[in-house]
């Protein structure tokens, strides 16, 4: 405890977690009325008081918390001391705590805490650093435990209380046993909202075909809101991703705390009502895979390079794994593929590599005509689409029901992004949520490639791929890697190849199973596929020749 505060210059900080803590001893008016008690009791000077709703101190990510730290900062040195009801209050994050406590020191700011009352020794130090542990220890096992409540209320089919996508609402249903739970149901009110978004997505208006975008302006000129607010692009895209629209929520999707996704068997589906069609849905999907500029055909007008998006730096764990982009050499007579990382952050992070464009370029074309274009090597990667008979068929039919359940979960993964940034853990504008948000699509485009090629051959038995075709496709591949057109041998190599890991002394190529069986099946390719089957040219075609 500080020896003499009389006229030092004090701010209260109160801070609630959850609406629930406001009915509890710990509530915002208790903490204020305890702070100006201590005020007033020891002489001091009430400089502000500020008050932090509905935030975590297991982070400092906090605004009310940043702006009174950016007062603390301030060249008029306002504060003299931070006082809360509890140490609690401030931190429940060991680490944040040393940092800040290091940092009030050396503007001249104590701390103190009404309820745990130090010195300030160094006996007194260490208490109050294995206090901030404890309190670590007890906020991760709290979260342990709400969390397992919220899983098994979830899987029971019950809402566990954030807010419901537009179109739905949540209702108390009551429990013979403690208090009520809520559920999903239909609003009538909003329901026509996410039902006239995916019609005139898939259908168009009078005016002909409308792109996300211009469906949000046509959304916004109609007079429909979203709860109150206008629509934009991301809104829209996330309301076309969601499946609750078509009966699945989930719950359990991410790790709020390390801001990361969980793995899929951990997701917890909830049974919805439905309000849109399944065909409807998928039919929204595969139009957004369709019109994404970033894949199919608008790759190729912004990837003019052969492996720019395809090359990473390292091969078997000898690089970093980011993308390497173009650079140049010599006032740019020269060109060369380089490591993303390398370029942006030094060589502090990754010592990089830097391979020269038109033989790295080579090297991958002159592998796939030399092994993956061969007819035994074709038929050995299109095997599972080289069958013809009933159980083949069968075999079909139950991987497209597989295919669909996963575009299911994959496609219910963007309403993540929404709990996120209204939990205020992201901003919309993080990059984050647009790495997040890209790695989701590129999944679901791969699938909707799988899913396209099923349905084809299943509709139509002549586009199955028998022996004789495999050998013509193998021709026309050669034909076409080998000829003088790059553009056409650009369009070909990017179809086949999926990732090519550029290590010092190892090259491995990286493509779909499906891209090749898709071309070879006719479907047109209007659709490059990521993270799916993989294929792999053999060995001693990807070895870096030495200098």
């Amino acid at each position: 405890m500080i020896k003499d505060v009389k006229g030092k210059r004090v701010v209260v900080y109160a801070r609630v977690s959850t609406r629930r803590q406001a009915d509890n001893d710990i509530s915002v008016p208790d903490q204020i009325a305890q702070g100006e008690r201590w005020v007033a009791e020891h002489g001091a000077i009430l400089a502000e008081t500020f008050v932090e709703l509905g935030a975590s101190a297991t982070t400092d990510s906090r605004p009310v918390f940043s702006r009174m730290m950016r007062l603390v900062r301030s060249a008029e040195r306002p504060i003299d001391i931070i006082l809360v009801h509890s140490l609690s209050r401030l931190f429940r994050n060991a680490l944040d705590y040393l940092k800040y406590r290091s940092e009030l020191k050396t503007y001249g700011v104590s701390l103190v805490s009404i309820t745990q009352m130090f010195g300030d020794d160094p006996g007194s130090e260490l208490a109050l650093s294995m206090l901030a542990l404890f309190d670590e220890y007890q906020s991760a096992e709290n979260a342990k435990h709400v969390r397992r409540t919220m899983i098994a209320n979830a899987a029971s089919g019950f809402w566990n209380g954030h807010t419901p996508p537009i179109g739905f609402m949540a209702v108390s249903v009551p429990q013979p046993k403690g208090k009520d739970r809520k559920k999903l149901v239909i609003d009538p009110d909003t329901v026509h909202i996410p039902r006239l978004i995916f019609e005139t997505y898939v259908n168009g208006t009078k005016n002909g075909p409308i792109g996300i975008a211009a469906l949000a302006h046509w959304l916004n000129v109609r007079g429909e809101r979203l709860r109150g607010k206008p629509f934009h692009t991301s809104n829209v895209q996330l309301i076309l991703a969601n499946t609750a629209y078509i009966g699945v929520a989930f719950f359990n999707k991410s790790d709020s705390r390390a801001k990361t996704a969980r793995p899929t068997d951990e997701w917890v589906p909830i049974p919805v009502p439905p309000i849109i069609s399944e065909e409807l849905f998928y039919s929204a999907q595969a139009q957004r895979a369709e019109r994404d500029p970033k894949m199919g055909k608008g790759a190729s007008k912004t990837n003019s390079q052969l492996l720019t998006g395809k090359a990473k730096c390292g091969c078997g764990g000898d690089g970093c794994g980011a993308s390497m982009t173009t650079s140049t050499g010599k006032s740019g007579n020269y060109r060369y593929y380089s490591c993303q990382k390398e370029i942006n952050s030094g060589p502090t992070i990754c010592e990089g590599r830097r391979f020269p464009m038109k033989r790295l370029d080579d090297l991958v074309t002159n592998a796939l005509i030399e092994h993956v274009t061969r007819p035994a090597r074709l038929t050995e990667l299109l095997q599972a689409w080289l069958a013809q008979s009933s159980s083949a068929e069968a075999e079909r039919r139950q991987e497209l029901k597989r295919l669909r359940t996963r575009v299911t979960l994959l496609d219910s993964e963007s309403s993540r992004v929404i709990k996120l940034v209204r939990n205020g853990l992201y901003s919309p504008d993080d990059p984050q949520i647009a790495t997040e948000l890209a790695q989701i699509a590129a999944q679901k485009k791969a699938i909707a490639a799988d899913v396209d090629l099923i349905e084809h051959q299943l509709a139509d038995p002549r586009r199955r791929i028998t022996p004789e075709i495999v050998e013509k496709f193998g021709e026309l591949l050669r034909q076409k890697l080998a000829g003088p057109k790059e553009p056409l041998r650009r369009e070909y190599v990017r179809l086949l190849v999926d990732r090519v890991e550029v290590g010092h002394q190892q090259i491995r190529i990286i493509g779909s199973k499906v891209a090749l069986a898709r071309a070879a099946s006719g479907v047109p390719p209007h659709i490059v596929p990521k993270a799916v089957r993989e294929w792999r040219a053999r060995l001693d075609s990807n070895q870096r020749p030495q200098d």
